[in-house]
């Protein structure tokens, strides 16, 4: 999350950034505003050996295991500003999955859900991507200065039924689509190419492998002892 914000944080006219990870264990992160004291139980995510986390983004909560977490950075006038950008990024993300043969489209209709309405795959959003009739990827964004920063969740594996385990009953779950379920044993490498290949194309522009720069790593570094891994601000709500 860190990493994410200070890319934004150090975003540059006319350049924008993606960037594909996995997380080191299994960790529920809540949106910004999404009421989670009181609903989630951080001492039995510990000896279930969950760690948790806030977003910069909004949205809800999500388990990030057994996914693949991408992050979009581009100036806030892209493609139209915010509503643009969502669209065109979920375009491109789609038409990855469909290069690895699963039937996946951008949701047209759906509902537009407050913080507190439950886990981020229990219903799909406008502009949300949906594949056999339930949601695949889940994505949220913030502008942060004069950037755009969306970054989004594309489910592997699994069921995100823990995140009723670790709310002891009290939100209500959905499965959402998977890779797996519907592509079958893809190699996460595999994944990762067809997602950049279909966001290259949705967005357009030169694109090249770069690396953190200085300012970014640093001001990451700041960003997670000042915020991120600061458990009062994960709690904060």
């Amino acid at each position: 999350m860190a990493l994410d914000h200070a890319l934004a944080m150090a975003s540059r006219p006319g350049e924008g950034v993606v960037r594909l990870y996995q997380w080191a264990s299994p960790t529920v992160s809540f949106g910004r505003n999404e009421p989670a004291r009181g609903v989630y139980d951080a001492e039995e995510g510990a000896r279930r050996g969950v760690a948790f986390v806030r977003r910069p983004t909004g949205g809800r909560a999500v388990l990030h295991d057994a996914e693949l977490t991408y992050a979009v950075v581009a100036p806030d006038r892209t493609l139209g500003g915010p509503r643009g950008l969502y669209r065109k990024v979920h375009e491109g993300l789609a038409l990855g999955l469909r290069l690895l043969g699963i039937d996946a489209r951008v949701e047209d209709g759906g509902a537009a859900l407050t913080p507190d309405a439950g886990p981020c795959f229990k219903v799909p959003a406008p502009g949300e991507i949906v594949a056999a009739g339930r949601k695949l990827v889940g994505s949220a964004q913030v502008r942060l200065g004069s950037a755009l920063l969306q970054h989004g969740s594309v489910i592997l594996d699994g069921d995100q039924s823990l995140l009723l385990e670790l709310a002891g009953g009290a939100v209500e779950v959905a499965a959402p689509a998977t890779v797996r379920e519907l592509a079958g044993e893809v190699p996460v490498a595999e994944v990762a190419d067809a997602l950049l290949d279909g966001l290259e194309r949705a967005l357009g522009g030169r694109w090249e492998v770069g690396t953190y720069r200085s300012g970014e790593l640093a001001d990451a570094d700041w960003l997670e002892k000042e915020r991120y891994a600061d458990a009062a601000w994960t709690w904060s709500r």
